[in-house]
Parts: C-alpha cells; sequence; structure tokens
C-alpha cells in the first residue's frame, strides 16, 4: 500500500454522512414534525423515547434530561446522595463521571481499574468504601459492562446505592442485564459520536425504581411535581423534542448497528492475534459488547503517542480515550491523590488507542489500520 495521503480515502471514527445517507429523508421528516407541532420541549416525541429506551434495556423507567453529565449528577440526587457523602469510583474515565460527585458536594473516592479490561475493579472499590460511601458508580467504559453482579452483591452487603454510567453503553449486556436493570438507576449520554447518538446533546436515566424516577422528573424541572410548585432544589434540564425525535428514528437500528461492530471488532482481534506490541482489552464471558471504542494498549518502544502520529500521517485516525487518569486532573488536586496511586489506570493512559470503529466501516478500512498499526508498532 502507498502512504501518500492524496491517494487514500481517510479513515474516521465516525461518519455522519453514512449514517444519514443510510436513514433516508426519516430525520428530516422527525424534525419538521416536531416542528409543525410547536412542541419543542418534552412532548410526544420525548414520551415515546422515554417508553422504548428503557424497554430495549429492560428498565421500567426512563427520565430524558439535557445531556449525560446532568443526568449523572441529577441521577446522584435522586438516589439520596448528599454532600459530604463519598461516592466510589474509578479513575479511567471521562472526567465527568468523577465530576459529577464533586458537583454536588460529595466526595470522589477513586478506585483502580482492572488492567486487561479497563473497568472499575470490585475487590478495589471494596477497599475504597468506608463510613460515609452511600453510592458506587462504575462506569461501562467502551461498551463493555463492568461487573455488576459483583457490585450489586457488595452494594447490598454495604447497603449503599448504585449508579451506572452507561454513557458508552447504548444495547450492551452482560450476563443478560443492560445498564440500569441491576445498579438503582443507570445513566446515559445521547452526544452526536455515541452509538445513539442526537443531532447535538441528550441524556437520561433509565431505573426500575418509581421513587427514583419521580425525584428525577422533579429535579429536570426546578425540583417541580406540579407548575409553580417547588419541593426541591432542581434545575432545568429537559429533553428537547427535535433530539428525541431523531433518537426515535435511529433507536430501531440501535442493535443492528451494535452487531456491525461486533463482527468488525472481531476482525481486528483476529487481525491482532499474536501481537506482542498490539494488545485488545479483554472482553469478559458473558459479555454482549456495544463497542462504542474499540481499544488496544500499544506497548512497543515507539510509544503510543508517536504510534497514533504515525498513523494519522496515513490518514487513519485514531482517539485516545483517556490520556490522563482522573486524579491527575488539575480540577482533582483537592481530592487527595497523586501520582502512582492507581498503577493500572496510569499505565492504561499510556497505552491506550482507540481505532475506528462504527457500523459503515468496511473490512477492508479494518484490514487496512490493522496492517498500518502493527507495522508502525514494530
Amino acid at each position: 500500500m502507498t502512504s501518500a495521503t492524496s491517494a487514500v480515502r481517510p479513515i474516521a471514527p465516525i461518519d455522519l454522512a453514512a449514517e444519514r445517507a443510510a436513514l433516508g429523508s426519516a430525520l428530516h421528516e422527525a424534525v419538521l414534525r416536531v416542528l409543525d407541532s410547536g412542541k419543542y420541549v418534552l412532548g410526544p416525541e420525548v414520551e415515546a423515547f422515554e417508553r422504548e429506551f428503557p424497554k430495549l434495556h429492560g428498565v421500567a423507567h426512563g427520565v430524558g434530561v439535557g445531556n449525560g453529565t446532568d443526568a449523572l449528577w441529577l441521577g446522584l440526587l435522586a438516589l439520596g446522595v448528599q454532600p459530604g457523602d463519598h461516592v466510589v469510583t474509578t479513575p479511567f474515565t471521562f472526567f465527568a463521571s468523577a465530576a459529577s460527585i464533586a458537583l454536588i458536594g460529595a466526595k470522589p473516592v477513586l478506585a483502580d481499574v482492572d488492567y486487561d479490561t479497563a473497568l472499575l475493579d470490585p475487590a478495589k472499590a471494596r477497599a475504597a468504601i468506608d463510613a460515609r460511601t452511600t453510592c458506587l458508580l462504575p462506569v461501562h467504559l467502551y461498551g463493555q459492562l463492568a461487573d455488576m453482579r459483583a457490585l450489586r452483591a457488595l452494594a447490598d452487603e454495604k447497603r449503599i446505592s448504585i449508579l451506572e454510567d452507561g454513557a458508552q453503553a447504548h444495547g450492551s449486556r452482560r450476563d443478560g442485564y443492560a445498564c440500569g436493570a441491576l445498579g438503582d438507576a443507570g445513566t446515559f449520554s445521547f452526544y452526536v459520536t455515541k452509538n445513539l447518538g442526537a443531532a447535538g446533546e441528550g441524556g437520561m436515566v433509565v431505573t426500575q425504581r418509581e421513587d427514583v424516577a419521580k425525584a428525577m422528573r422533579q429535579l429536570r424541572d426546578h425540583g417541580s411535581p406540579t407548575k409553580y410548585v417547588h419541593t426541591r432544589i432542581g434545575t432545568n434540564s429537559r429533553l428537547q423534542a427535535i433530539q428525541a425525535a431523531i433518537l426515535n428514528v435511529k433507536l430501531p437500528h440501535l442493535e443492528r448497528w451494535n452487531e456491525r461492530r461486533r463482527s468488525l471488532a472481531a476482525r481486528y482481534t483476529s487481525n491482532f492475534k499474536g501481537s506482542a506490541n498490539v494488545a485488545p482489552l479483554r472482553v469478559e464471558p458473558g459479555v454482549v459488547h456495544g463497542y462504542h471504542q474499540y481499544t488496544v494498549r500499544v506497548r512497543c518502544e515507539l510509544g503510543r503517542d508517536a504510534v497514533a502520529a504515525a498513523l494519522g500521517a496515513e490518514q487513519i485516525f485514531a482517539g485516545v480515550h483517556y490520556p490522563s487518569p482522573v486524579h491527575l486532573q488539575e480540577a482533582a488536586r483537592d481530592w487527595g491523590y497523586g501520582p502512582g496511586d492507581f498503577p493500572c489506570a496510569e499505565r492504561l493512559a499510556r497505552e491506550v488507542l482507540c481505532l475506528p470503529i462504527h457500523p459503515f466501516l468496511s473490512e477492508a478500512d479494518v484490514d487496512r489500520v490493522s496492517e498500518v498499526l502493527l507495522r508502525v508498532a514494530r
């Protein structure tokens, strides 16, 4: 193959143009339907999405909010987390997972991840629980669910709640359960790049608990059970009707799109078999992976960043999610952690590389990415 950038088609992590083309006129019709209705905030499109998205995940209730971060911190409030409480979560995630805890005045207490999966280690979560802990916040990173059976047993033993961060786990399952089914609630983001993405921002809290759903509906609307009656402090975070209409169009395609991602991921894994320098994260038994990201660990003398740059020079655009663990961010300084506290998270931050994966990628694209990566990572 040639490395001349003008001679090859770029391979990107997402292809929204191909997605729009696959959906035909349905998106335009959905947006126009909302504009013609004049019902722009909540309304029938949101109500329909709040029925169907939780149903796909085997969960009774869904409450749409403005974005995934709002789903996290409002979800914590709905579960009764208070200022001064401790909430145990992972140091290897997008910063919002931990920041949502701090936003309500609780303390993020971090526990290291398993190096081979990048998921919260239940044994280390147990060790992080203290007398002030009221909640666990596992993150279903890259589309693989954390060990919810172990975490549920731990939470029940300690009499604390669980809020699952499923921002990257639309349609994913483990041991037959989806996000929100074993936890007290689960949160989702519908940001543009997600497996199920809006045309902007959107979020949802799903739960089996009617009391949590009721609290969420109040919290997203200034703590109001009825108009001009405010029984608690809330905020304005309501899913917009146009975003819900777009999500309603895409939702019936989610399972097929995820299956395509799994097929491409299997091809990547086969291509990397036997490599000492490119090691995919381990998929645990019982997992139906959503592959929001296909992530490998780059372990070669050249180093991950130089490998990523070499891929970019050949028009292959990989991502690094995430280049710094939570506890080493400036905003986390007051939480009392420092370098060396979470060695697995820190090593993963140096090694992980997320390769292009989306439903409209071809097998030839996967083979090209694999071939170039193996060559430059020698």
